[in-house]
């Protein structure tokens, strides 16, 4: 697990309120997109999930097989040359998914900020009562 370059997981808000993932599916989808940012695949491998989520290995089995059962995740296995044994697991998350996850934290959207700050929260209550009280109504 040393290896993990992980500092942290941003779960976007339509994961967050997404009522089909239960909360250890958001955090295992969520830390799959973040380590497929350069690749388009992560290889995390279900014992360093265990770990990493203090889980065990079987219930992180569950957890990615509904992901992939869900449609949140395509799994790819690579075998050694020859041999019926898997050298390698991709977890790929699937584009719809991904996109969204990918638009708020590489691409965040821009604001115009060349509007005066007075017409952007002119219609805020809490600005207008703030407002008020320091102008005597």
């Amino acid at each position: 697990m040393s290896n993990l370059n992980l500092k942290g997981i941003w779960i976007p808000i339509e994961m967050l309120t997404d009522e089909k993932l239960s909360n250890k599916e958001k955090i295992i989808y969520s830390i799959i997109l973040y380590l497929s940012k350069e690749n388009n695949y992560c290889y995390l491998t279900n014992k360093t999930m265990s770990e990493l989520l203090n889980i065990s290995i079987t219930q992180v089995s569950k957890l990615v097989n509904s992901l992939k059962d869900k449609k949140y995740i395509n799994i790819e296995l690579i075998y050694k040359e020859n041999s019926k044994q898997v050298e390698m697991r991709k977890l790929i998350p699937i584009n719809k998914n991904r996109d969204t996850y990918l638009t708020k934290v590489k691409y965040p959207l821009q604001q115009n900020f060349n509007s005066p700050i007075e017409e952007m929260f002119k219609d805020n209550k809490y600005n207008n009562k703030i407002n008020n009280k320091y102008n005597g109504d």
